[in-house]
């Protein structure tokens, strides 16, 4: 699907294709993801989102590369090129919101769950540890 290395175009049209090619199939991999993020494990998750970060890091590279060469004097191509990148690019801001979110309240949910089992373990060893005081009272009393 995606290429190992970016060769980045000298030409503003041929680089903002690119980006938006990129954008795309970003796109298209996180929303299959996001659409099952409630019951997809965690390990998946993370390796998609290390996936996307490679992926991120190229259209940097390629948006370096636009702003080195862009003067401003853009035709209607690469404003249309500009126009779609920006939209790409903020539906990809609203699925990570929506898969970090996910994130954090399975994140919430361990939490919560390990001090409970924490207090339940700590009470169990209190009562166990007044068990034997009671005990060995009752030993001496007698």
């Amino acid at each position: 699907m995606f290429q190992n290395s970016v060769a980045v175009p000298n030409d503003l049209e041929a680089i903002l294709k690119l980006e938006m090619d990129y954008f795309n199939s970003v796109l298209s991999i996180s929303e299959k993801v996001v659409k099952q993020v409630e019951t997809l494990p965690i390990s998946v998750l993370t390796e998609m989102v290390d996936y996307r970060k490679e992926w991120i890091e190229k259209i940097q590279k390629l948006e370096s590369r636009r702003k080195e060469i862009d003067k401003g004097t853009r035709n209607e191509t690469a404003d249309s090129y500009m126009k779609t990148i920006s939209k790409l690019a903020s539906k990809l801001v609203k699925i990570d919101d929506k898969i970090y979110k996910n994130l954090e309240s399975r994140k919430l949910q361990y939490v919560e769950q390990s001090a409970a089992i924490a207090g339940q373990a700590r009470y169990s060893r209190k009562q166990a540890q007044n068990e034997n005081k009671a005990s060995k009272i009752n030993i001496i009393r007698e």
